[in-house]
């Protein structure tokens, strides 16, 4: 008891701060690379749940003792769809929110009323709103409907997957791609019949093979980025599984990987890859030549720690999963969206 009246008797001059104090000065802006070289990647915010992304009253937390809604525990999985509704999967919490811009609280999916995952990791949508989580501890793919309720569940109570993580859907050939790290595979299934149509890989180093993959992105074209995450590299394939090109190696130099994650495909085609040893994300062209790399290890404003998937939304808004610091970073690529939307010079 004497500590609830010492702890109200410090809110006092606390919320005097809040309410009379001074406003913050203005955080400079960072931004990669560093000058004379011009901006390409700026850091916006960070939000670590959804008073973070929502906002809210601190004040009122004190004063009225609420619990914070939605707090991330270890943030793992992102997406964003059409509508740049932003999806993380939480593996420290078995939670899946989805946060929309023009809502005022996350949406929580469930089944039965509660949340079916024990560890979910990749995340995505189709053109029909379906949503489907990778479940990597139950071995699952989980589908929901466009009105968030549960259709059904790929792998549940079978040996179809031994570790699915990544995600993604090719919405013009009804694909759902699936990768999973325990077979080191890559299985494509017909969105319309769940049934499976092609496997992609095996365990190995050869051109085509994989060392524990873990994430996947698909172009406008088809093709196919599957992040090999043993082996140091990006493998991509075309629509039918074919082996292209490769790119990336074991080492600690630019263009090299020490742990990639996370992959992600801007408007202009550029391919964001996190590494989360080093604690920054690469940029490389369609070739797979390194650009620039942005990020740091570190707990403020635009750093991060071990850093796992990523997402980027139509307006070329890059979305971080910020395991570590519990937070999902925002960046900007400053490309021609950016410049569209803040009437920044060409």
């Amino acid at each position: 008891m004497k500590i609830h009246k010492t702890l109200r008797l410090f809110s006092i001059p606390i919320i005097a701060i809040a309410l009379f104090g001074c406003a913050p000065k203005k955080l400079p802006e960072i931004i990669w690379p560093l000058p004379p070289d011009p901006p390409k990647i700026r850091f916006d915010k960070s939000f670590n749940g959804a008073k973070g992304f929502y906002g809210g009253s601190f004040v009122a937390e004190i004063v009225l003792g609420e619990e914070p809604l939605g707090i991330f525990s270890k943030p793992n999985g992102l997406h964003t769809d059409k509508a740049d509704r932003i999806y993380v999967s939480d593996t420290g919490s078995g939670l899946v929110q989805i946060f929309d811009p023009k809502a005022d609280n996350p949406i929580i999916l469930a089944a039965g009323g509660r949340s079916p995952f024990v560890k979910p990791i990749g995340i995505t949508t189709d053109n029909k709103g379906r949503i489907y989580v990778a479940d990597s501890s139950g071995d699952a793919v989980y589908i929901f409907g466009m009105d968030l309720q549960f259709i059904s569940a790929l792998g549940h109570k079978s040996e179809l997957f031994k570790q699915p993580t990544g995600l993604a859907v090719d919405d013009e050939r009804k694909r759902l791609y699936v990768v999973d790290t325990h077979k080191h595979q890559v299985t494509a299934f017909d969105t319309e019949t769940l049934k499976p149509l092609f496997t992609i890989g095996k365990r190995g180093r050869e051109e085509g093979e994989f060392n524990f993959p873990s994430f996947i992105a698909v172009d406008r074209k088809g093709n196919v980025y599957v992040v090999d995450t043993m082996n140091g590299r990006v493998q991509v394939f075309d629509p039918e599984g074919k082996f292209l090109r490769a790119w990336g190696k074991l080492g600690d130099g630019p263009g090299m990987f020490a742990r990639p994650k996370g992959i992600a495909i801007d408007s202009e085609g550029h391919i964001y890859v996190v590494d989360s040893a080093f604690n920054n994300v690469q940029i490389f062209d369609q070739e797979g030549q390194i650009l620039m790399a942005f990020g740091a290890f570190g707990e403020g404003r635009g750093g991060q720690i071990l850093p796992a998937g990523i997402a980027i939304d139509s307006e070329d808004r890059i979305y971080v999963a910020d395991q570590w610091n519990a937070r999902v970073n925002v960046f900007e690529y400053m490309g021609e969206k950016y410049k569209a939307r803040t009437g920044a010079k060409k």
